[in-house]
């Protein structure tokens, strides 16, 4: 668990775009606003699925806190804009 705290706390600062699968079956995809010791607060990122499902009144859904237990921990990445590419999250041994 540790090492994926430090993992997103990294990726709040560096301000990426982060994707993971929570273990109720939605897929995250946005930005963390904050990490806790056990929780991070996510602001999703804007979805015309969404905004369709909302008839358009709204874009994406509200920011939500997440318990870190709650995200699987096989599926956390982050975009890096240098590589322009998805890395995935890898616990160091």
């Amino acid at each position: 668990m540790r090492a994926l705290r430090e993992y997103l706390t990294e990726c709040a600062s560096r301000v990426d775009k982060v994707s993971f699968t929570l273990r109720d079956g939605r897929e995250f995809l946005g930005w963390l606003v904050e990490v806790s010791d056990d929780h991070a607060l996510v602001t999703w990122a804007p979805s015309p699925f969404h905004a369709q499902a909302t008839d358009g009144e709204e874009w994406q859904p509200d920011d939500e806190r997440i318990p870190l237990t709650e995200i699987t921990p096989t599926t956390p990445a982050h975009y890096s804009r240098a590589q322009g590419s998805w890395i995935p999250f890898t616990r160091s041994p």
